[in-house]
């Protein structure tokens, strides 16, 4: 009796690549960043989606997504590749915002866009702390080599993140972007940083940033630090 032909198993690229999805879960002064899972999801959260103050700033139109839908919007996110990272503080774990962090991982380039969802949070502290932990998680520990933010020129609070955060203008795109609501085209602002920027950057610190979670080794600020050239300020 012939026997039935074997399926072969389904692989998927990264897992042809044995790459496995990267949970972040890393903390600084202000927030924690952790890797939003579907189980994660609360209805606060899946209604950040449809604020209009939001959806001005990635210029998109504002549409509902009910819970179930955002869940599974929230699953097609393989984590390695495309990452979405809930902004937590870390005083009470209230959720903030979100990150979306987009991976090169041939050129080892990392692409991110944060969005914080209610407005009394649009603070430039919790921004800030928000993009130095995610600097210090692709850089030291996700060994990527360049990170890019690119808010549209109008999207004034991403802006002035970015230049607080001393990442660096590239450019800015004119005409680069089709208005969500209007259709118009509106100009985007590129901001990077380097691997080697941020490794001259660490020598410019009064004193070692908190960067803080689940397997990072007490020695790990200070150890990248010191390899950079850093001194503390009273041996300088």
């Amino acid at each position: 009796m012939p026997m039935p032909p074997r399926q072969t198993p389904l692989v998927t690229p990264l897992a042809a690549m044995k790459l496995k999805p990267v949970l972040v879960d890393r903390a600084g002064s202000v927030v924690r960043l952790k890797t939003l899972r579907p189980d994660g999801v609360t209805p606060e959260v899946a209604e950040w989606l449809t604020d209009p103050a939001i959806m001005e700033g990635l210029n998109a139109p504002q549409r509902a997504m009910g819970l179930d839908a955002f869940r599974a919007y929230v699953a097609s996110f393989d984590n390695l590749r495309r990452n979405l990272v809930l902004i937590s503080d870390t005083a009470e774990g209230k959720p903030l915002g979100l990150l979306f962090l987009d991976v090169d991982l041939r050129h080892k380039l990392g692409s991110a866009h944060i969005v914080i969802g209610e407005g009394e949070h649009r603070r430039m502290d919790v921004v800030y702390d928000a993009t130095r932990v995610l600097m210090w998680h692709v850089f030291t520990e996700r060994k990527l080599e360049k990170l890019t933010f690119a808010p549209l020129s109008r999207n004034r609070a991403a802006v002035a993140a970015c230049r607080v955060g001393m990442l660096r203008l590239e450019g800015e795109l004119k005409s680069h972007r089709i208005d969500g609501r209007t259709g118009e085209r509106v100009d985007q602002m590129l901001f990077a940083m380097t691997l080697e920027e941020f490794r001259q950057r660490m020598t410019a610190l009064v004193e070692p940033p908190v960067f803080t979670g689940p397997g990072v080794a007490s020695r790990h600020v200070f150890d990248h630090l010191t390899a950079a050239g850093w001194k503390p300020a009273d041996s300088r």
